[in-house]
């Protein structure tokens, strides 16, 4: 492990004694788990995921319940306005060049390793770096923020409050991009409820006050000055929850260095790169949509998305801890695991998301019926398009970028979000002008499959060193398998009892559908010694791998009866 240092992860698994089948034709079977140190990684996976579940759910409950009244104190442009000035500050993202992924990568390893030193050098340098540019680039909005009004159409009522909350929005992202570093730091040592916590801290307050502030009359400007302020208790939080479990932290420049930098850098690159990738993905569409067609089509084609976004941001979440044990399990060798990390990760996403999935593919259209009626006709045809690129391109194999990015092997994941992109963007071009918002759909569609569904478990199986098409098959059969008679239920009540008309009948079918399909799940799609994992439990999960060795089985990743067969089958290729 030596050529992290150099910013390239270069020994393979094998190396480390994970080994694929025998030249007999057999294999060693290949023990998992095996120490109580695994079994509490394992705990700290499933808390880690709830932490941030916890979070997601505190600014989706938020939000849902603040805009309205936003949008309705505020008035249509000052909304507007109030959207635009965070569209405008985000793109600062460029700025990152994927340091917040090698301090997460960096901080995981040399904790691991327990190198206090190391994770000083990487903290500090970080916290240079992003402190210089932050500097620059509050000096350069400030000073270009009084040219705002000659690039927008903006009344002159609202000029003036424009201009002031970019630069305290700019100001709040500026420290973000500071403080966030310990943030990540807490990511990196799996510590999610002290990353999670000041988020949700900070949400409440953030709501709650411009809450206040609206019924009181106030503005862009007093809401403004709020969320600097919230998010500056949560950045204080951050730094007090590192320092708290890391009393080794010091913080000064002469930990930073150019050979620090110069290491992150060659690792956050190909992040850097995936990130301005899936932003030329996101944005571009719409854009490109905007362009070709009225403005209000752009809204027809996004509501879906944001809908499948907004709904499947919980489940990904778990590619966020997938980054971390990753970078933890090679740090400490522990490489046997990864396998399984690889498998069940990317299957128990599919499984949480597929009953929602279920519902939007047979009852989409009478959702946004209910939802947003006049645009329920122009978007309802695009929810299963984008539905299926999305299940199989992202909540499928979200992890499996992840894992890749946690074990430094991401270099080729990154070129093919480069590539998806530029041929996306060539095909909106083409498809947009005669096909409009559906034909981009399909492109979207087609698009996230072959690249993030089919070429991301390509690389991972590459890296694993098992075969591909069992390796898909490991992740989908179950989860599909299961979503079969909740379907067939689902079709069958649309026809009569529970047509969809209703606020109240969607709910119903919410219970129906996930309680037929996860009591199938808990026993097809999860292998037994997961089922004997419990809060509380005295066995845990190396109880039920101890057993499994004892009858001679160790080492079988399965699920239920399994079509994932075990890792002998997956490394037959």
């Amino acid at each position: 492990l030596d050529a992290v240092d150099a910013g390239a992860v270069v020994p393979r698994f094998r190396e480390h004694g994970y080994s694929g089948p025998s030249a007999a034709g057999g294999s060693e079977p290949v023990p998992i788990l095996e120490t109580t140190h695994s079994a509490g990684r394992g705990e700290r996976f499933v808390v880690g995921v709830l932490w941030n579940w916890l979070g997601v759910g505190a600014g989706l409950f938020t939000g849902l319940l603040l805009s309205p009244y936003l949008i309705r104190k505020l008035g249509p442009e000052a909304y507007g306005l109030w959207a635009l000035s965070f569209a405008m500050v985000e793109y600062c993202v460029f700025l990152d060049l994927g340091f917040r992924s090698a301090t997460v990568k960096y901080v995981a390893h040399y904790w691991a390793t327990d190198e206090p030193v190391r994770i000083n050098e990487v903290i500090n340098t970080v916290l240079v770096y992003s402190g210089v540019i932050s500097s620059l680039l509050f000096g350069a909005i400030f000073a270009g923020s009084a040219y705002l009004d000659r690039f927008f159409q903006i009344s002159a009522s609202y000029t003036h409050s424009f201009r002031i909350l970019v630069i305290l929005i700019s100001l709040s992202w500026c420290l973000g991009f500071v403080f966030n570093n310990f943030a990540a730091s807490l990511e990196a040592v799996q510590r999610y409820d002290l990353s999670t916590k000041p988020a949700i801290i900070t949400t409440i307050l953030r709501a709650s006050g411009t809450a206040v502030l609206l019924y009181q009359g106030y503005g862009l400007v007093e809401i403004g000055i709020l969320v600097v302020l919230s998010q500056t208790v949560g950045y204080a939080l951050y730094f007090r929850g590192f320092r708290r479990i890391f009393p080794e932290l010091r913080i000064s420049t002469r930990y930073a260095g150019l050979g620090t930098l110069r290491k992150m850098a060659s690792f956050g690159i190909h992040t850097f790169v995936a990130n301005i990738s899936n932003l030329i993905l996101n944005q571009s569409c719409p854009l490109l949509i905007g362009h070709f067609r009225p403005a209000a089509f752009v809204g027809y084609y996004t509501l879906p998305m944001r809908l499948l976004l907004y709904t499947g941001d919980a489940v990904g979440r778990a590619g966020v801890i997938t980054n971390a044990n990753a970078a933890e399990l090679q740090a400490r060798g522990d490489t046997k695991v990864l396998p399984e990390l690889a498998v069940y990760t990317n299957r128990y996403c599919v499984t949480l998301f597929m009953p929602l999935a279920i519902l939007f593919w047979t009852y989409g259209d009478r959702i946004l019926q209910l939802w947003v009626p006049s645009m329920a006709p122009y978007s309802a045809p695009l929810l299963p398009v984008l539905l299926s690129g999305y299940m199989l391109g992202v909540i499928g194999q979200h992890s499996s970028g992840m894992l890749l990015q946690g074990l430094g092997r991401h270099q080729l994941y990154a070129r093919g979000l480069a590539v998806e992109a530029i041929l996306s963007l060539g095909a909106l071009v083409l498809v947009i002008p005669r096909y409009g918002i559906l034909g981009a759909a399909w492109v979207t569609c087609i698009s996230m499959i072959l690249n993030r569904g089919l070429f991301a478990p390509w690389l991972v199986s590459l890296e694993m060193g098992f075969s591909f098409l069992p390796f898909l098959r490991s992740i989908y059969a179950w989860p599909f398998a299961c979503a079969v008679p909740p379907m067939a239920l689902a079709f069958a009540l649309r026809m009569s009892a529970l047509p969809g008309g209703s606020w109240r009948q969607i709910a119903v079918l919410i219970v129906l559908i996930a309680s037929s399909y996860y009591g199938l799940a808990l026993f097809l799609c999860l292998p037994r010694a997961h089922r004997l994992c419990g809060p509380g439990s005295d066995a845990g999960f190396c109880t039920g791998i101890r057993r499994r060795r004892r009858s001679g089985t160790a080492g079988r990743i399965r699920g239920g009866a399994g079509p994932c067969g075990t890792l002998e089958k997956l490394h037959a290729g």
